[in-house]
Protein backbone atom coordinates (compact mmCIF):
# COMPACT_ATOMS: atom_id res chain seq x y z
CA UNK A 1 0.00 0.00 0.00
CA UNK A 2 1.35 3.33 -0.92
CA UNK A 3 2.05 5.92 1.51
CA UNK A 4 -0.70 8.19 -0.61
CA UNK A 5 -3.37 5.86 0.95
CA UNK A 6 -1.94 6.98 4.62
CA UNK A 7 -4.31 9.05 6.59
CA UNK A 8 -2.74 12.57 7.11
CA UNK A 9 -4.01 15.48 9.65
CA UNK A 10 -2.47 19.05 10.33
CA UNK A 11 0.59 19.27 12.47
CA UNK A 12 -1.76 21.94 14.79
CA UNK A 13 -4.48 19.47 14.50
CA UNK A 14 -2.39 16.48 16.34
CA UNK A 15 -2.36 18.31 19.26
CA UNK A 16 -6.24 18.22 19.49
CA UNK A 17 -7.59 15.80 22.46
CA UNK A 18 -10.14 14.42 20.21
CA UNK A 19 -9.59 12.66 17.36
CA UNK A 20 -12.28 10.88 15.12
CA UNK A 21 -9.81 7.96 13.87
CA UNK A 22 -11.49 5.94 15.60
CA UNK A 23 -14.79 6.33 14.79
CA UNK A 24 -13.77 6.85 10.93
CA UNK A 25 -11.99 3.36 11.19
CA UNK A 26 -15.16 1.66 13.47
CA UNK A 27 -17.04 3.01 10.58
CA UNK A 28 -15.36 1.96 7.81
CA UNK A 29 -14.93 -1.92 9.67
CA UNK A 30 -18.20 -2.27 10.17
CA UNK A 31 -19.44 -1.07 6.17
CA UNK A 32 -16.90 -3.42 5.17
CA UNK A 33 -18.09 -5.90 7.34
CA UNK A 34 -21.94 -5.64 7.05
CA UNK A 35 -21.30 -5.54 3.05
CA UNK A 36 -19.26 -8.67 3.07
CA UNK A 37 -16.21 -7.24 1.80
CA UNK A 38 -14.57 -9.12 3.94
CA UNK A 39 -15.27 -12.57 5.61
CA UNK A 40 -15.78 -12.87 9.61
CA UNK A 41 -16.37 -15.41 11.91
CA UNK A 42 -18.33 -15.08 14.95
CA UNK A 43 -18.05 -16.75 18.71
CA UNK A 44 -21.31 -16.28 20.68
CA UNK A 45 -20.79 -14.54 24.13
CA UNK A 46 -19.40 -17.50 26.81
CA UNK A 47 -20.34 -15.23 29.76
CA UNK A 48 -24.12 -14.52 30.53
CA UNK A 49 -23.41 -11.59 31.34
CA UNK A 50 -21.87 -10.67 28.52
CA UNK A 51 -23.93 -9.28 25.74
CA UNK A 52 -20.74 -8.78 23.54
CA UNK A 53 -19.90 -11.25 20.86
CA UNK A 54 -16.33 -11.94 19.54
CA UNK A 55 -16.07 -11.17 16.03
CA UNK A 56 -12.38 -12.51 14.07
CA UNK A 57 -11.44 -11.78 10.82
CA UNK A 58 -8.20 -11.06 8.46
CA UNK A 59 -6.81 -7.97 7.04
CA UNK A 60 -4.36 -9.84 4.67
CA UNK A 61 -1.97 -11.37 6.60
CA UNK A 62 -2.99 -9.76 10.21
CA UNK A 63 -5.53 -11.88 11.64
CA UNK A 64 -7.67 -9.73 13.83
CA UNK A 65 -10.47 -10.22 16.57
CA UNK A 66 -12.93 -7.44 18.25
CA UNK A 67 -15.31 -7.76 20.51
CA UNK A 68 -19.03 -7.21 18.47
CA UNK A 69 -22.53 -7.79 17.26
CA UNK A 70 -24.14 -8.90 14.50
CA UNK A 71 -27.59 -6.73 15.18
CA UNK A 72 -30.64 -6.25 13.80
CA UNK A 73 -30.54 -6.70 9.30
CA UNK A 74 -27.08 -7.73 9.40
CA UNK A 75 -25.82 -3.84 10.95
CA UNK A 76 -22.17 -4.86 12.60
CA UNK A 77 -21.25 -3.11 15.63
CA UNK A 78 -17.85 -3.53 16.96
CA UNK A 79 -16.36 -2.04 20.80
CA UNK A 80 -13.06 -0.53 18.83
CA UNK A 81 -11.29 0.30 22.08
CA UNK A 82 -10.61 -3.61 22.51
CA UNK A 83 -9.41 -4.25 19.07
CA UNK A 84 -6.68 -6.99 19.19
CA UNK A 85 -4.35 -8.37 16.37
CA UNK A 86 -3.59 -11.76 17.39
CA UNK A 87 -1.03 -13.08 15.14
CA UNK A 88 2.18 -13.48 15.27
CA UNK A 89 1.74 -11.59 18.67
CA UNK A 90 -1.48 -10.17 20.64
CA UNK A 91 -1.34 -6.55 20.42
CA UNK A 92 -3.02 -3.92 20.86
CA UNK A 93 -2.25 -2.34 16.86
CA UNK A 94 -2.09 1.31 15.61
CA UNK A 95 -5.44 2.95 14.10
CA UNK A 96 -3.84 4.20 11.05
CA UNK A 97 -1.69 0.87 10.31
CA UNK A 98 -5.36 -1.43 10.70
CA UNK A 99 -7.02 1.01 8.03
CA UNK A 100 -4.10 0.89 5.30
CA UNK A 101 -4.64 -2.37 5.66
CA UNK A 102 -8.02 -2.29 5.17
CA UNK A 103 -8.01 -0.22 2.61
CA UNK A 104 -5.05 -2.36 0.69
CA UNK A 105 -8.05 -5.31 1.21
CA UNK A 106 -10.62 -3.58 -0.17
CA UNK A 107 -12.29 -3.87 -3.40
CA UNK A 108 -11.52 -0.89 -6.48
CA UNK A 109 -8.91 0.62 -8.08
CA UNK A 110 -6.21 3.00 -7.28
CA UNK A 111 -8.12 5.89 -8.12
CA UNK A 112 -11.23 4.78 -6.07
CA UNK A 113 -9.20 4.09 -3.02
CA UNK A 114 -7.30 7.60 -3.79
CA UNK A 115 -10.47 9.65 -3.38
CA UNK A 116 -11.88 6.80 -0.38
CA UNK A 117 -8.88 7.85 1.48
CA UNK A 118 -9.34 11.66 0.90
CA UNK A 119 -12.86 11.80 1.90
CA UNK A 120 -11.69 9.91 4.83
CA UNK A 121 -8.56 12.18 5.86
CA UNK A 122 -10.93 15.29 5.07
CA UNK A 123 -13.17 13.78 7.93
CA UNK A 124 -10.28 13.54 10.18
CA UNK A 125 -9.66 17.24 9.67
CA UNK A 126 -13.16 18.31 9.99
CA UNK A 127 -14.16 16.60 13.20
CA UNK A 128 -10.44 18.06 15.13
CA UNK A 129 -11.33 21.48 13.01
CA UNK A 130 -14.78 21.69 14.85
CA UNK A 131 -13.42 20.48 18.17
CA UNK A 132 -10.88 22.94 18.02
CA UNK A 133 -12.46 25.75 16.73
CA UNK A 134 -16.07 25.42 18.15
CA UNK A 135 -17.68 25.84 21.30
CA UNK A 136 -18.96 22.68 23.03
CA UNK A 137 -22.20 21.84 22.54
CA UNK A 138 -24.83 22.50 24.91
CA UNK A 139 -28.32 20.41 25.11
CA UNK A 140 -30.17 20.47 22.16
CA UNK A 141 -33.44 19.07 23.23
CA UNK A 142 -35.55 22.55 23.03
CA UNK A 143 -33.34 24.21 19.89
CA UNK A 144 -35.72 25.33 17.11
CA UNK A 145 -35.41 23.44 14.27
CA UNK A 146 -33.10 25.82 11.99
CA UNK A 147 -31.14 26.07 14.87
CA UNK A 148 -31.05 22.09 15.55
CA UNK A 149 -30.48 21.19 12.01
CA UNK A 150 -26.96 23.55 12.61
CA UNK A 151 -26.30 21.67 15.79
CA UNK A 152 -26.69 17.96 14.92
CA UNK A 153 -22.68 17.77 14.48
CA UNK A 154 -22.43 14.10 14.62
CA UNK A 155 -22.64 13.41 10.96
CA UNK A 156 -23.91 9.99 9.38
CA UNK A 157 -23.53 6.98 11.36
CA UNK A 158 -22.89 4.72 9.17
CA UNK A 159 -20.82 6.14 6.17
CA UNK A 160 -16.91 6.32 6.98
CA UNK A 161 -16.70 9.67 5.15
CA UNK A 162 -19.56 11.43 7.81
CA UNK A 163 -17.98 14.78 7.38
CA UNK A 164 -16.10 15.13 3.77
CA UNK A 165 -16.88 18.33 2.43
CA UNK A 166 -14.77 18.12 -0.52
CA UNK A 167 -14.20 21.46 -2.13
CA UNK A 168 -14.23 23.48 0.69
CA UNK A 169 -11.39 25.24 2.43
CA UNK A 170 -10.88 26.23 5.58
CA UNK A 171 -12.10 29.69 5.35
CA UNK A 172 -15.13 27.92 3.33
CA UNK A 173 -15.70 25.38 5.98
CA UNK A 174 -15.98 28.56 8.33
CA UNK A 175 -18.53 30.49 5.91
CA UNK A 176 -20.76 27.41 4.79
CA UNK A 177 -20.78 24.91 6.87
CA UNK A 178 -23.67 24.34 8.92
CA UNK A 179 -21.57 23.26 12.09
CA UNK A 180 -19.76 27.08 12.04
CA UNK A 181 -21.55 28.90 9.65
CA UNK A 182 -23.56 32.33 10.98
CA UNK A 183 -25.86 33.95 8.95
CA UNK A 184 -25.52 32.90 4.64
CA UNK A 185 -26.93 35.41 2.18
CA UNK A 186 -27.19 34.18 -1.60
CA UNK A 187 -25.90 36.21 -4.45
CA UNK A 188 -28.97 37.70 -6.93
CA UNK A 189 -28.65 37.36 -10.36
CA UNK A 190 -30.15 39.28 -13.05
CA UNK A 191 -30.32 36.79 -15.65
CA UNK A 192 -31.56 36.97 -19.49
CA UNK A 193 -34.86 36.23 -19.59
CA UNK A 194 -34.82 33.87 -22.22
CA UNK A 195 -32.55 31.94 -20.50
CA UNK A 196 -34.65 31.07 -17.44
CA UNK A 197 -37.01 28.21 -17.41
CA UNK A 198 -39.65 28.15 -14.78
CA UNK A 199 -41.21 25.98 -12.87
CA UNK A 200 -44.67 25.25 -10.62
CA UNK A 201 -45.25 28.48 -8.83
CA UNK A 202 -42.24 30.56 -10.87
CA UNK A 203 -43.56 29.82 -14.56
CA UNK A 204 -44.42 33.21 -14.36
CA UNK A 205 -40.86 34.83 -12.56
CA UNK A 206 -42.36 37.96 -12.20
CA UNK A 207 -45.09 37.16 -10.11
CA UNK A 208 -43.65 34.51 -7.67
CA UNK A 209 -40.53 37.07 -7.37
CA UNK A 210 -42.67 39.40 -6.38
CA UNK A 211 -44.45 37.53 -3.83
CA UNK A 212 -41.74 35.42 -2.82
CA UNK A 213 -39.38 38.28 -2.13
CA UNK A 214 -41.96 40.47 -1.01
CA UNK A 215 -42.09 43.76 -2.81
CA UNK A 216 -39.17 45.91 -1.06
CA UNK A 217 -36.78 43.12 -2.17
CA UNK A 218 -37.92 42.45 -5.60
CA UNK A 219 -37.95 46.58 -5.87
CA UNK A 220 -34.91 47.00 -4.34
CA UNK A 221 -33.33 44.49 -7.30
CA UNK A 222 -34.97 46.72 -10.10
CA UNK A 223 -33.33 49.25 -8.57
CA UNK A 224 -30.00 47.31 -8.52
CA UNK A 225 -30.53 46.48 -12.03
CA UNK A 226 -31.07 49.96 -13.40
CA UNK A 227 -28.20 51.05 -11.87
CA UNK A 228 -25.69 48.64 -13.74
CA UNK A 229 -27.79 49.73 -16.93
CA UNK A 230 -29.76 46.66 -17.21
CA UNK A 231 -33.47 46.28 -17.93
CA UNK A 232 -35.04 44.70 -15.30
CA UNK A 233 -37.86 43.87 -17.47
CA UNK A 234 -35.76 41.93 -20.07
CA UNK A 235 -34.41 39.47 -16.77
CA UNK A 236 -35.17 37.16 -14.08
CA UNK A 237 -33.64 37.01 -10.27
CA UNK A 238 -32.22 34.00 -9.74
CA UNK A 239 -30.28 32.99 -6.14
CA UNK A 240 -27.17 31.58 -6.12
CA UNK A 241 -25.30 29.81 -3.24
CA UNK A 242 -22.18 32.41 -2.35
CA UNK A 243 -19.64 29.47 -2.98
CA UNK A 244 -21.21 28.63 -5.73
CA UNK A 245 -20.88 31.88 -7.60
CA UNK A 246 -17.40 32.21 -6.51
CA UNK A 247 -16.05 28.93 -7.26
CA UNK A 248 -18.08 27.41 -10.26
CA UNK A 249 -20.09 30.10 -11.83
CA UNK A 250 -17.51 33.26 -11.63
CA UNK A 251 -14.63 31.09 -13.52
CA UNK A 252 -17.13 29.86 -16.36
CA UNK A 253 -18.13 32.96 -17.25
CA UNK A 254 -14.60 33.55 -18.90
CA UNK A 255 -14.53 34.05 -22.40
CA UNK A 256 -18.46 34.85 -22.90
CA UNK A 257 -20.28 38.19 -23.07
CA UNK A 258 -21.01 39.20 -19.52
CA UNK A 259 -24.61 38.36 -19.48
CA UNK A 260 -24.89 37.51 -16.28
CA UNK A 261 -24.91 40.02 -13.40
CA UNK A 262 -24.48 40.00 -10.18
CA UNK A 263 -26.68 42.17 -8.07
CA UNK A 264 -25.21 41.66 -4.72
CA UNK A 265 -26.35 40.37 -1.45
CA UNK A 266 -29.51 41.67 -0.85
CA UNK A 267 -32.19 40.00 1.58
CA UNK A 268 -33.14 38.02 4.10
CA UNK A 269 -30.68 35.53 6.23
CA UNK A 270 -30.32 31.95 5.69
CA UNK A 271 -28.82 29.36 8.46
CA UNK A 272 -27.52 25.88 6.40
CA UNK A 273 -29.03 23.42 6.82
CA UNK A 274 -27.06 19.17 7.10
CA UNK A 275 -27.54 19.13 3.65
CA UNK A 276 -25.56 22.20 2.83
CA UNK A 277 -27.23 22.81 -0.48
CA UNK A 278 -30.62 24.04 1.38
CA UNK A 279 -30.65 27.57 3.51
CA UNK A 280 -33.33 27.45 5.56
CA UNK A 281 -34.81 31.43 5.98
CA UNK A 282 -33.61 32.79 9.73
CA UNK A 283 -35.15 36.29 9.47
CA UNK A 284 -38.26 34.70 8.82
CA UNK A 285 -38.73 31.33 8.97
CA UNK A 286 -42.23 31.03 7.83
CA UNK A 287 -40.86 32.22 4.82
CA UNK A 288 -39.61 28.76 1.87
CA UNK A 289 -36.22 27.03 1.88
CA UNK A 290 -34.32 27.76 -0.88
CA UNK A 291 -32.08 24.56 -2.04
CA UNK A 292 -29.49 25.87 -4.18
CA UNK A 293 -26.76 24.14 -6.52
CA UNK A 294 -23.54 23.18 -4.50
CA UNK A 295 -20.85 21.50 -6.24
CA UNK A 296 -19.02 20.01 -3.63
CA UNK A 297 -18.77 16.30 -2.18
CA UNK A 298 -20.84 15.85 1.35
CA UNK A 299 -20.88 12.36 2.87
CA UNK A 300 -19.92 11.06 -0.45
CA UNK A 301 -22.60 12.89 -2.21
CA UNK A 302 -22.21 15.77 -4.38
CA UNK A 303 -24.75 18.48 -3.81
CA UNK A 304 -25.37 19.64 -7.28
CA UNK A 305 -29.25 19.93 -8.11
CA UNK A 306 -29.80 17.80 -11.68
CA UNK A 307 -31.94 19.39 -14.44
CA UNK A 308 -35.01 17.55 -14.19
CA UNK A 309 -35.52 18.05 -10.23
CA UNK A 310 -36.11 20.94 -10.67
CA UNK A 311 -38.48 20.51 -13.22
CA UNK A 312 -40.12 18.22 -12.39
CA UNK A 313 -39.64 18.91 -8.26
CA UNK A 314 -43.00 21.09 -8.19
CA UNK A 315 -44.88 18.21 -9.71
CA UNK A 316 -43.91 15.34 -7.71
CA UNK A 317 -44.67 17.38 -5.00
CA UNK A 318 -48.00 18.30 -5.95
CA UNK A 319 -49.17 14.85 -6.93
CA UNK A 320 -47.60 13.34 -3.22
CA UNK A 321 -49.48 16.18 -1.56
CA UNK A 322 -52.89 15.23 -3.66
CA UNK A 323 -52.36 11.64 -3.04
CA UNK A 324 -52.05 12.38 1.22
CA UNK A 325 -55.03 15.24 0.66
CA UNK A 326 -57.41 12.65 -0.80
CA UNK A 327 -57.10 10.03 1.42
CA UNK A 328 -58.69 9.38 5.27
CA UNK A 329 -56.02 7.41 6.79
CA UNK A 330 -53.75 10.45 6.63
CA UNK A 331 -56.42 12.51 8.72
CA UNK A 332 -55.20 9.48 11.49
CA UNK A 333 -51.39 9.35 11.08
CA UNK A 334 -50.81 12.79 9.98
CA UNK A 335 -48.36 13.32 6.72
CA UNK A 336 -47.31 16.70 6.07
CA UNK A 337 -45.47 16.69 2.46
CA UNK A 338 -43.24 19.64 2.50
CA UNK A 339 -43.56 20.58 -1.35
CA UNK A 340 -41.05 22.14 -3.47
CA UNK A 341 -43.43 24.27 -5.20
CA UNK A 342 -41.39 26.21 -7.52
CA UNK A 343 -37.64 26.14 -9.59
CA UNK A 344 -35.72 28.23 -11.90
CA UNK A 345 -33.41 26.65 -14.21
CA UNK A 346 -31.07 28.53 -16.45
CA UNK A 347 -30.04 27.52 -19.63
CA UNK A 348 -26.40 27.97 -19.08
CA UNK A 349 -25.35 27.26 -22.81
CA UNK A 350 -23.34 30.44 -24.10
CA UNK A 351 -23.90 31.68 -20.89
CA UNK A 352 -21.38 29.51 -19.08
CA UNK A 353 -18.30 27.23 -20.06
CA UNK A 354 -19.24 23.50 -20.98
CA UNK A 355 -20.77 21.57 -17.76
CA UNK A 356 -21.98 17.89 -17.17
CA UNK A 357 -24.70 17.45 -19.06
CA UNK A 358 -28.04 16.90 -16.80
CA UNK A 359 -26.48 19.04 -14.28
CA UNK A 360 -27.73 22.59 -13.17
CA UNK A 361 -25.01 24.62 -12.06
CA UNK A 362 -27.06 27.57 -11.82
CA UNK A 363 -30.97 27.71 -10.65
CA UNK A 364 -33.16 26.90 -7.47
CA UNK A 365 -35.89 25.29 -6.03
CA UNK A 366 -37.91 26.90 -2.78
CA UNK A 367 -39.56 24.43 -1.14
CA UNK A 368 -42.02 24.64 2.07
CA UNK A 369 -40.68 25.37 5.38
CA UNK A 370 -41.95 22.98 8.54
CA UNK A 371 -42.45 26.41 11.02
CA UNK A 372 -44.80 28.18 9.29
CA UNK A 373 -46.52 24.50 10.14
CA UNK A 374 -46.12 24.23 13.86
CA UNK A 375 -48.99 24.99 16.08
CA UNK A 376 -48.21 26.51 19.77
CA UNK A 377 -46.85 24.14 22.03
CA UNK A 378 -45.34 21.76 18.95
CA UNK A 379 -41.53 21.50 18.22
CA UNK A 380 -39.78 19.52 15.47
CA UNK A 381 -36.68 17.40 15.26
CA UNK A 382 -34.95 15.30 11.62
CA UNK A 383 -35.53 12.24 12.81
CA UNK A 384 -32.12 11.47 12.97
CA UNK A 385 -31.81 13.03 16.35
CA UNK A 386 -33.73 10.51 17.76
CA UNK A 387 -30.87 8.14 18.22
CA UNK A 388 -28.12 10.97 19.38
CA UNK A 389 -26.62 11.40 22.90
CA UNK A 390 -25.92 14.99 24.55
CA UNK A 391 -23.46 16.64 26.31
CA UNK A 392 -25.38 15.87 29.53
CA UNK A 393 -24.51 12.13 28.71
CA UNK A 394 -27.92 11.23 27.93
CA UNK A 395 -29.76 10.23 24.96
CA UNK A 396 -31.68 13.11 23.14
CA UNK A 397 -34.72 11.62 24.14
CA UNK A 398 -34.51 10.73 27.58
CA UNK A 399 -36.74 13.07 28.96
CA UNK A 400 -39.50 11.78 27.01
CA UNK A 401 -38.73 7.99 27.88
CA UNK A 402 -38.77 9.09 31.21
CA UNK A 403 -41.73 11.28 30.99
CA UNK A 404 -43.82 8.52 29.13
CA UNK A 405 -42.36 5.17 29.20
CA UNK A 406 -39.83 3.26 26.74
CA UNK A 407 -42.45 1.07 25.33
CA UNK A 408 -45.24 3.36 25.28
CA UNK A 409 -43.48 6.08 23.66
CA UNK A 410 -41.94 3.51 21.46
CA UNK A 411 -45.05 2.31 20.12
CA UNK A 412 -46.30 5.75 19.85
CA UNK A 413 -43.65 6.50 17.77
CA UNK A 414 -43.22 4.09 15.31
CA UNK A 415 -47.31 4.91 14.66
CA UNK A 416 -46.11 8.41 13.70
CA UNK A 417 -43.02 7.62 12.17
CA UNK A 418 -43.53 4.76 10.09
CA UNK A 419 -47.10 4.35 9.41
CA UNK A 420 -47.69 7.19 6.65
CA UNK A 421 -44.47 6.05 5.33
CA UNK A 422 -45.61 2.80 5.07
CA UNK A 423 -49.48 3.55 4.04
CA UNK A 424 -48.15 5.69 0.95
CA UNK A 425 -46.32 2.61 0.05
CA UNK A 426 -48.40 -0.29 0.96
CA UNK A 427 -51.36 1.43 -0.37
CA UNK A 428 -50.25 4.06 -3.28
CA UNK A 429 -47.23 2.41 -3.99
CA UNK A 430 -45.46 5.35 -3.77
CA UNK A 431 -41.63 5.25 -2.12
CA UNK A 432 -40.10 7.96 -0.34
CA UNK A 433 -36.30 8.24 0.71
CA UNK A 434 -37.62 8.04 4.22
CA UNK A 435 -34.19 8.31 6.14
CA UNK A 436 -33.19 10.57 8.73
CA UNK A 437 -32.70 13.61 7.38
CA UNK A 438 -35.93 13.94 4.98
CA UNK A 439 -38.35 12.59 7.71
CA UNK A 440 -39.19 15.59 10.70
CA UNK A 441 -41.14 14.00 13.60
CA UNK A 442 -42.94 16.94 15.09
CA UNK A 443 -43.74 16.56 18.95
CA UNK A 444 -45.80 18.27 22.16
CA UNK A 445 -43.44 18.07 25.02
CA UNK A 446 -41.80 15.14 23.36
CA UNK A 447 -45.13 12.88 22.50
CA UNK A 448 -44.75 12.17 19.05
CA UNK A 449 -47.97 14.62 17.00
CA UNK A 450 -47.24 13.94 13.09
CA UNK A 451 -44.61 13.40 10.79
CA UNK A 452 -43.29 15.97 7.71
CA UNK A 453 -41.54 14.72 4.82
CA UNK A 454 -39.37 16.75 2.43
CA UNK A 455 -36.78 16.54 -0.48
CA UNK A 456 -39.10 14.60 -3.78
CA UNK A 457 -36.61 16.25 -6.66
CA UNK A 458 -34.63 13.63 -6.68
CA UNK A 459 -35.49 10.50 -5.09
CA UNK A 460 -39.65 9.39 -5.23
CA UNK A 461 -39.88 5.87 -7.00
CA UNK A 462 -42.83 4.38 -7.95
CA UNK A 463 -44.01 1.26 -10.26
CA UNK A 464 -46.69 2.09 -13.06
CA UNK A 465 -48.58 -0.94 -12.53
CA UNK A 466 -47.67 -0.80 -8.31
CA UNK A 467 -49.78 2.51 -8.51
CA UNK A 468 -53.02 2.69 -6.49
CA UNK A 469 -54.46 5.37 -8.96
CA UNK A 470 -51.58 5.42 -12.23
CA UNK A 471 -53.99 7.87 -14.03
CA UNK A 472 -52.77 10.74 -11.05
CA UNK A 473 -49.74 9.89 -11.58
CA UNK A 474 -47.50 12.80 -13.46
CA UNK A 475 -47.13 11.54 -16.83
CA UNK A 476 -43.09 11.92 -17.32
CA UNK A 477 -43.12 9.51 -20.12
CA UNK A 478 -44.78 11.74 -22.49
CA UNK A 479 -42.47 14.53 -22.03
CA UNK A 480 -39.73 15.22 -24.33
CA UNK A 481 -36.84 14.89 -21.55
CA UNK A 482 -37.78 11.95 -20.52
CA UNK A 483 -38.88 10.25 -23.65
CA UNK A 484 -35.68 7.88 -24.06
CA UNK A 485 -35.53 6.68 -20.52
CA UNK A 486 -35.34 3.47 -18.99
CA UNK A 487 -37.30 1.88 -15.93
CA UNK A 488 -35.15 3.00 -12.82
CA UNK A 489 -33.25 5.70 -14.22
CA UNK A 490 -35.29 8.39 -12.79
CA UNK A 491 -38.56 8.09 -10.45
CA UNK A 492 -40.48 4.71 -12.42
CA UNK A 493 -38.61 1.38 -10.99
CA UNK A 494 -39.45 -1.74 -12.83
CA UNK A 495 -40.38 -3.95 -9.84
CA UNK A 496 -41.70 -3.44 -6.63
CA UNK A 497 -38.69 -5.07 -4.44
CA UNK A 498 -37.40 -1.84 -5.38
CA UNK A 499 -39.80 0.36 -3.95
CA UNK A 500 -39.34 -1.83 -0.62
CA UNK A 501 -35.78 -1.76 -0.40
CA UNK A 502 -35.79 1.74 -1.13
CA UNK A 503 -38.28 2.39 2.44
CA UNK A 504 -36.89 -0.19 4.28
CA UNK A 505 -33.08 0.54 3.80
CA UNK A 506 -33.57 4.14 4.43
CA UNK A 507 -36.58 3.93 7.31
CA UNK A 508 -35.31 0.40 9.02
CA UNK A 509 -31.68 -0.87 8.02
CA UNK A 510 -29.50 2.61 8.44
CA UNK A 511 -32.06 4.98 10.47
CA UNK A 512 -34.15 3.14 13.03
CA UNK A 513 -31.64 0.46 13.18
CA UNK A 514 -29.42 2.95 15.36
CA UNK A 515 -32.19 3.87 17.89
CA UNK A 516 -32.59 0.12 18.64
CA UNK A 517 -29.12 0.53 19.47
CA UNK A 518 -29.33 3.01 21.51
CA UNK A 519 -32.58 1.90 23.45
CA UNK A 520 -30.44 -1.62 24.10
CA UNK A 521 -27.51 0.16 25.54
CA UNK A 522 -28.91 2.94 27.45
CA UNK A 523 -32.42 1.46 28.74
CA UNK A 524 -31.77 -2.50 28.20
CA UNK A 525 -34.31 -3.14 25.93
CA UNK A 526 -33.14 -6.48 24.15
CA UNK A 527 -33.16 -5.34 19.78
CA UNK A 528 -34.85 -8.26 19.41
CA UNK A 529 -37.89 -6.85 21.44
CA UNK A 530 -37.48 -3.72 19.53
CA UNK A 531 -38.15 -5.40 16.63
CA UNK A 532 -40.98 -6.81 18.01
CA UNK A 533 -42.48 -3.70 18.61
CA UNK A 534 -41.95 -2.80 15.15
CA UNK A 535 -43.53 -6.27 13.79
CA UNK A 536 -46.30 -5.04 15.85
CA UNK A 537 -46.68 -1.60 14.40
CA UNK A 538 -46.85 -3.22 10.96
CA UNK A 539 -49.19 -5.91 12.04
CA UNK A 540 -52.14 -3.50 13.07
CA UNK A 541 -52.06 -1.79 10.04
CA UNK A 542 -51.88 -5.39 8.00
CA UNK A 543 -54.81 -6.15 10.15
CA UNK A 544 -56.66 -2.10 9.83
CA UNK A 545 -58.05 -2.74 6.53
CA UNK A 546 -55.99 0.25 5.46
CA UNK A 547 -54.25 -1.95 2.05
CA UNK A 548 -55.19 -4.87 0.38
CA UNK A 549 -53.09 -7.52 1.60
CA UNK A 550 -52.18 -8.90 -1.54
CA UNK A 551 -50.37 -5.39 -1.87
CA UNK A 552 -49.00 -6.30 1.54
CA UNK A 553 -47.90 -9.82 0.20
CA UNK A 554 -46.04 -8.48 -2.62
CA UNK A 555 -43.48 -5.50 -1.05
CA UNK A 556 -42.06 -9.12 0.49
CA UNK A 557 -41.53 -7.11 3.60
CA UNK A 558 -41.54 -10.33 5.61
CA UNK A 559 -38.90 -12.36 4.01
CA UNK A 560 -36.58 -13.98 5.71
CA UNK A 561 -33.60 -12.65 3.42
CA UNK A 562 -33.71 -9.05 2.26
CA UNK A 563 -32.10 -7.18 -0.03
CA UNK A 564 -30.51 -3.80 1.02
CA UNK A 565 -27.84 -1.36 -0.36
CA UNK A 566 -24.16 -1.61 -0.47
CA UNK A 567 -22.95 1.90 0.62
CA UNK A 568 -19.57 1.60 0.60
CA UNK A 569 -19.00 -1.37 -2.40
CA UNK A 570 -20.53 1.46 -4.62
CA UNK A 571 -18.41 4.45 -3.75
CA UNK A 572 -14.87 1.68 -4.40
CA UNK A 573 -16.46 0.19 -7.30
CA UNK A 574 -19.30 2.82 -8.96
CA UNK A 575 -19.42 0.96 -12.34
CA UNK A 576 -23.43 -0.33 -11.53
CA UNK A 577 -25.72 2.63 -10.72
CA UNK A 578 -25.88 0.46 -7.37
CA UNK A 579 -24.67 -2.63 -5.57
CA UNK A 580 -26.63 -4.94 -3.01
CA UNK A 581 -26.14 -7.53 -0.51
CA UNK A 582 -28.84 -9.72 1.45
CA UNK A 583 -29.55 -9.72 5.14
CA UNK A 584 -31.57 -11.58 7.82
CA UNK A 585 -34.65 -9.81 8.10
CA UNK A 586 -35.80 -8.93 11.52
CA UNK A 587 -39.38 -8.46 10.39
CA UNK A 588 -40.10 -11.93 9.04
CA UNK A 589 -41.90 -14.68 10.38
CA UNK A 590 -38.57 -16.49 10.99
CA UNK A 591 -37.36 -13.55 13.46
CA UNK A 592 -41.18 -13.45 15.21
CA UNK A 593 -40.97 -17.73 15.91
CA UNK A 594 -37.30 -17.15 17.42
CA UNK A 595 -38.48 -14.18 19.45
Amino acid sequence: MSEALALSVPQQASSVAVDALPRILRQTLEAALFEGLLDYIVVPARETASTWDTLYFSLGNADYTCPGRVRGFGRIRLQLAELTRIQPVARRPELEEVLRQLLACLPGDAERKQALTRELNQTRIWCQWNARELPPLAVRRELPLVALEGALREGHPYHPCFKARIGLSEADYQRYSPEAAGPVRPHWIAVPRERVLGAGAAQDPDTFAFRELGPALFQALRARCRARGVDPEQRVFVPVHPWQWQHRIVPRTQGFRPLLVDLGQPGDDYRVSQSMRTLMNDSRPERGDLKLPLDIVLTSSRRHLLSHGIDSGPVLSDWLAETVAGDVFFQQQPLVILREYAGLRVEETGLLSPSEPGICQLGALWRESLPSRLAPGERAVPAQALALMESDGKPFIDPWVNAYGLEPWLTRLFDILILPVWHLLARHGIALEAHGQNLLLVHRDGWPQWLAARDFHESVEYVENFLATPDAAPAFRRQARYADARPNEYYWMDSVEALRELVMDTLFVFQLSELAALCETHYRLPEPRFWKLVRACLARYAGGGHCDPARLRALGYRAPMVQVESLLRKKLCGVQPEYHHRVFNPLSEIARKEA
